[in-house]
């Protein structure tokens, strides 16, 4: 009755744990029609340099909610804004944001895998900084910290089983010492 699966379905995505033990195929389509199968070689990528985009992405994540705090006074100036009222949604907004979704995300993450989920997330944080230092008015600033908010919730969603993901307890406590 409880038979272990090494997949679990949920609707049309499929979860993968670790220690599925599938080996990477390709499926090539020949000049005469015929599919071949052929194996691929596995994409080997160094623990440490995973555990150091880990460790960069949380850092700039967590930087990024805090140090808008610092420039919150030019920002005022710049908008022609007093520094309390609608300026503080610069703040608020990212910080809401990534606590409304941060599960839902982590979920998405389970379900479609973490690899996407961060190099989505990098690519979403980055446009919205890339809007936010382009915006032209307060509201526009403000609108693309929300979107600068989901990219820091996809990112830490997934960033900190990342080392977890790469590493075992032997590994990470003789790194330590």
């Amino acid at each position: 009755m409880y038979e272990k699966r090494s997949k679990n379905a949920y609707g049309k995505f499929e979860t993968a744990s670790m220690d599925d033990s599938a080996d990477p195929i390709a499926h090539v389509k020949g000049s005469d029609g015929r599919t071949t199968t052929v194996a691929q070689k596995p994409l080997h990528v160094s623990k440490w340099v995973i555990w150091a985009l880990a460790a960069s992405s949380s850092f700039i994540t967590t930087l990024d909610g805090s140090i808008v705090n610092i420039g919150l006074p030019t920002i005022s100036q710049t908008f022609h804004v007093g520094v309390s009222g609608a300026i503080e949604w610069v703040i608020i907004g990212y910080l809401v944001i990534i606590a409304a979704v941060l599960l839902t995300f982590g979920r998405l993450a389970d379900i479609v895998g973490r690899r996407p989920i961060l190099l989505t997330g990098l690519v979403v944080f980055m446009l919205g900084s890339a809007l936010c230092g382009m915006a032209p008015t307060l509201l526009t600033l403000i609108i693309a910290r929300l979107f600068q908010g989901l990219g820091g919730a996809l990112i830490f969603s997934v960033n900190t089983t990342l080392p977890n993901w790469c590493m075992t307890l032997l590994q990470v406590c003789s790194a330590h010492s």
